[in-house]
């Protein structure tokens, strides 16, 4: 690497100076050396020894130098320009005016790296943009350093100004092709060692490619018509053969290489009178070689960008737990993923399938949309698939993406689902009909004693010689009534145990919360516990089972009661409340109790599970079953007033149409 040149270490003696002072100090010897030596080999048919040469490598190998150590290496280019001029003439009758010369190349050339440095070009050429930006750079730096380097000479005398446009071009071509030659092959040096194995594996082409650029410099130099430039033209084609091969780097070595060839036999006696002319083409040759390997390596970077994200694609499609497929606009499958195969079978991947075989019904007619329908296998047999498609717009190819999952398991799970709520609810009857079987006895007591005492009156009525015919028949409608009273709540009990079928009515809540406030008036006496029950007169009739919330409240009541059972003295206090907001019906059941704990708190509602040393754990699960089948919901939480429990149910007025029946 040109860096591992210029910063070389060494390991001999330990140095008074720092070690960054030390590295950029040999860097610094290295690169006087390299810059002596490039101005040597290159002096071949100076103008009017001024040092303008037909081609400057070194001045390259000082833009390089500048760009990669910044404003503290322009002193030590200014060095090294004088040092060259030397080692090549002497010392020089006009010492000044040279040394006002190398003096301004060395800060010409320092503004220039500074913009590069600056704007970040030539550090790295992945795109026609970048190497462009390069030679736009180039082209005009050296136009600047040139047209200064001649200004000083005529203004010294040392140039007669008829000469000054000839030596203008020829100082600006000589650095502009050793700017483009060495300056970005030396700043992206690094790295060079990655391409080594893979140059070793292609060396027999490369022999063949320095082969075809020595074959064209023979032809140009040795033929008789040399002189004639347009076989300079030959060299384009192993130029151009190299750059698509191996990018803007083997460009500008082949570049490289012919311009060594050039000096050589300017050096020799190979005849090559119009040298100068030349190098115009060699400009030429390497501004071609810079861009088009700008491009190839743009295209490689571009291609291997596709290709990584191609890889991830098929990666992704490759995990996908979903069937996915590539469609053309007639309805063929171009391409599917593993779980398609594994879910229509073998044949779909094929390329030649119809999507309308397999998903029967499917309308490819909108940019995006998402159906549910029957599918069907490679062996006829069907599925239930929810599908997702969406139109493949350009630059893609037309066509489709179509994704289908199999939704046979997740209807099953919600068919599995209803089944469970099911048998909670009738798990949930059978649980507590030992409650509601006490309240109903006590409920038919009442009615039933009357029933009896109203008919022996009756009995009596009748048998006497003069009857009082008002009285007996005001007695037998009073039987009538408790009659048809005890017959109401024997339907109840038979509705309830019947269950499952859904009815729809316009319950009255405040009436329905009295009835079962009633129905715990002695269970309340016994248990020496006080109920509360405020109840909105405005409540609005809802659309409901009247059973089922008369289950749901009856259960919360009891777990209520059993719940400060717990409390000692005359805390024992219930509340029940209702109110409507926004088309909500809401009651709440409170207690005085211990409440609940975090552990079961976390767990409440689901099935099985309980606090009461005795209880089954179905009654809350099933309670919100019931009310979130109504469309509403049953939570818990601590009563801020009681301190114990508190459940509240919202009920919507109008439960939606799509709620399950339980």
């Amino acid at each position: 690497m040109i860096r591992s040149a210029f910063v070389a270490t060494s390991n001999a003696s330990r140095s008074l100076m720092r070690p960054w002072d030390r590295d950029f100090a040999l860097a610094a010897i290295t690169y006087v050396a390299l810059y002596v030596a490039l101005q040597w080999l290159s002096n071949v048919r100076p103008l009017l020894a001024l040092n303008i040469n037909p081609w400057n490598p070194q001045a390259g190998l000082a833009l390089a130098f500048l760009v990669l150590y910044g404003g503290r290496a322009i002193a030590v280019t200014a060095a090294a320009v004088v040092m060259g001029g030397f080692a090549v003439r002497g010392m020089p009758a006009n010492l000044p005016v040279q040394m006002a010369a190398s003096v301004w190349v060395a800060i010409g050339y320092g503004g220039l790296a500074a913009f590069l440095r600056e704007r970040e070009i030539a550090a790295q050429i992945h795109t026609v943009r970048d190497a462009s930006r390069l030679a736009g750079a180039a082209v005009g730096g050296t136009l600047i350093v040139a047209a200064a380097y001649v200004t000083i000479f005529l203004a010294s005398g040392q140039l007669p100004l008829s000469d000054a446009v000839t030596a203008v071009t020829r100082y600006w071509i000589g650095d502009l092709s050793g700017v483009l030659t060495l300056t970005p092959l030396l700043i992206n040096a690094r790295g060079w060692r990655e391409h080594l194995p893979l140059l070793q594996r292609h060396r027999w082409e490369m022999i063949s490619q320095l082969a075809a650029i020595l074959l064209t410099l023979w032809i140009i130099f040795r033929l008789p018509t040399a002189d004639q430039l347009r076989f300079f033209y030959l060299l384009f084609l192993p130029v151009i053969w190299i750059a698509l091969r191996w990018g803007w780097r083997g460009a500008m070595l082949s570049v490289l290489l012919i311009q060594i060839g050039l000096i050589v036999a300017a050096r020799t006696e190979i005849p090559t009178a119009r040298l100068i002319d030349l190098q115009f083409l060699m400009v030429t040759l390497s501004l071609t070689g810079l861009l088009l390997g700008a491009a190839v390596a743009e295209r490689a970077g571009v291609l291997r960008r596709v290709a990584m994200s191609e890889a991830e694609q098929r990666a992704l499609l490759a995990m996908a737990p979903d069937a996915v497929l590539a469609v053309d606009p007639h309805g063929r499958v171009r391409m599917a993923n593993a779980a398609a195969a594994r879910l229509f079978g073998e044949g779909i991947e094929a390329g030649e399938a119809q999507l309308a075989w397999f998903l029967p019904g499917l309308q490819l007619d909108r940019a995006q949309d998402r159906v549910t329908l029957n599918g069907r296998r490679a062996d006829g047999s069907s599925f239930p698939a929810e599908i997702a498609q969406a139109r493949l717009d350009p630059p893609a190819n037309e066509g489709y993406l179509v994704t289908v999952r199999d939704a046979t398991d997740r209807r099953r799970a919600e068919e599995q689902l209803r089944e469970r709520d099911a048998a909670l609810a009738r798990a949930m009857r059978f649980a507590v009909a030992g409650e509601l079987a006490s309240a109903l006895a006590h409920e038919l007591n009442q009615p039933i004693t009357a029933l009896v005492s109203y008919l022996r009156a009756s009995e009596i009525l009748a048998a006497q010689p003069v009857g009082d015919s008002k009285r007996l028949q005001a007695t037998l409608g009073k039987a009538a009534q408790e009659a048809i009273r005890a017959s109401a709540v024997l339907r109840k009990l038979r509705d309830f145990y019947q269950g499952g079928a859904r009815k729809s009515e316009r319950v009255d809540i405040a009436a329905l919360c009295r009835t079962v406030a009633r129905a715990f008036e002695d269970r309340l006496r016994r248990a020496n516990a006080s109920l509360s029950v405020a109840i909105d007169p405005t409540l609005p009739l809802v659309e409901a089972d009247g059973t089922q919330l008369e289950i749901v409240l009856h259960n919360l009541l009891a777990n209520a009661l059993d719940s400060v059972s717990h409390v000692a003295g005359a805390g024992r206090q219930l509340e029940l409340h209702g109110s409507h907001h926004d088309g909500v019906v809401t009651l709440r059941v409170a207690d005085s109790g211990p409440g609940i704990t975090a552990e079961v708190g976390r767990r409440l509602f689901e099935p099985f599970v309980t606090s009461k040393p005795d209880g089954m754990g179905l009654g809350l699960a099933i309670s919100r079953s019931l009310i979130r089948a109504r469309g509403g919901e049953l939570s818990c939480e601590r009563s801020r007033k009681l301190g114990g429990a508190e459940f509240t149910i919202r009920l919507p007025i109008d439960p939606p149409s799509d709620t399950p029946s339980v």
